[in-house]
């Protein structure tokens, strides 16, 4: 497997800047001649700080291109440069025009788009030349000068493209890590609100229960108070799984978990088991459709009745909640698109390939079936997928 270090772009940027910097050890050459030439005081002062802003602005250019902002170009440094350039030339002489366009030309790369960059090519060829024509070399010396200035120009504008290659693929990187994030908070807010939205109802029904019975029949109070101590136990041990993410819902105990609390909130239940064992790959998916649906016919739908009836054969396995509440719903989960609870349902179930189906039946009642093909990948018992394959009944 590939490491992580082999795609650390900083230290490839970290290289490419000091390699920028010791192309300044070009200017050494003019600087030996020109010391070589016993200038005077004022020569020297005036040499060292044109040399001085053409370092600094060949540094800062070549930082920016190699940065996150080396699509925001930065005329004022490329300005300094040919400004400090022009006014060595003079200084320094034949030697000078043969290393300044070196710089030039990576800086205008750096700079420029295309078009411009075509043309300042050119420029600098020509004052180049005639510079060196004009300091007495002879043409042998000469023409050879454009033909490097070209090649370098296609060159330098090959590694600016692989600059800014460079720095979208960091951008890139970056962004995928904030992606990766902002999935991993979604995924542990959904399966947060799964895991104790239906705990925190049943607590909220047996209390209650226990606190119509506490005048009348303390003994049986108390019993209820106990159930909701453990439920609340439970609830604490779920979100404890649920960040460490070791968590895997069971069919049977939801099954079990949705009829007492239904029954304890006075709705009958009545449960269809399936012809043949539901697979293993599907069970996790409706053993939650089944906490899912327990908890919005508890919360919202002011049902007398509750059938569940499950399903499976050789292709899919399916789920069929159904209540006769009220056939609308003005709140909470049950309204498509609205709520946490079945949003994050129909992607744990869009992300195994499957289907869900929820809406008021005519009349009254609301219905909610979950298909789930048989073979389902490994997103259905994480929930993690991206995609909702969710239906209007």
């Amino acid at each position: 497997m590939t490491s992580v270090r082999e795609f650390d772009f900083s230290r490839g940027r970290a290289a490419a800047r000091a390699g920028a910097c010791a192309w300044l050890l070009l200017i050494v050459w003019p600087l030996w001649v020109f010391a070589g030439t016993g200038p005077d005081p004022l020569r020297v002062v005036a040499v060292l700080g044109g040399v001085a802003v053409f370092a600094a602005c060949w540094v800062r250019i070549m930082w920016r291109m190699l940065s996150h902002r080396a699509t925001t170009p930065d005329p004022l440094a490329l300005a300094g440069l040919a400004g400090a350039g022009l006014a060595l030339l003079p200084l320094f002489g034949a030697p000078w025009a043969y290393v300044s366009f070196v710089y030039a030309v990576s800086a205008c790369a750096a700079t420029l788009r295309t078009p411009a960059f075509a043309a300042s090519v050119a420029a600098i060829a020509g004052v180049e030349a005639a510079a060196l024509l004009s300091f007495g070399v002879p043409f042998t010396g000469v023409w050879w000068v454009p033909l490097v200035i070209v090649v370098q120009a296609v060159t330098v504008h090959g590694m600016r493209n692989m600059g800014l290659l460079v720095a979208r693929l960091d951008a890139a990187r970056a962004e995928v890590a904030r992606l990766a994030v902002e999935n991993e908070r979604l995924r542990f807010a959904r399966d947060l609100h799964d895991t104790l939205g239906h705990t925190l109802t049943a607590i909220t029904i047996r209390s209650q229960l226990a606190a119509r019975l506490a005048p009348a029949d303390p003994v049986r109070a108390a019993a209820e108070m106990g159930e909701v101590e453990g439920a609340a136990r439970q609830a604490l041990d779920e979100m404890r799984q649920a960040v460490t993410g070791y968590r895997a819902a069971s069919l049977a105990q939801e099954l079990e978990g949705a009829a007492r609390n239904l029954a304890l909130a006075g709705i009958e239940v009545t449960v269809s088991p399936a012809d043949r064992p539901v697979p293993a790959a599907a069970e996790t998916l409706l053993a939650w459709s089944v906490r899912e649906a327990a908890t919005n016919v508890l919360r919202h739908s002011r049902a007398r009745r509750c059938r569940v009836s499950l399903r499976a054969d050789e292709t899919c396995a399916e789920v069929e909640i159904v209540d006769d509440g009220r056939a609308r719903r003005s709140t909470g989960d049950s309204a498509l698109g609205t709520g946490n609870g079945l949003a994050g349902l129909a992607e744990r179930v869009g992300a195994a390939g499957g289907r869900v189906e929820a809406g008021p039946l005519p009349g009254s009642g609301y219905r909610l079936l979950v298909r789930v093909p048989l073979e389902a990948g490994p997103e259905t018992g994480t929930g993690s997928g991206a995609g909702s394959g969710v239906e209007a009944a």
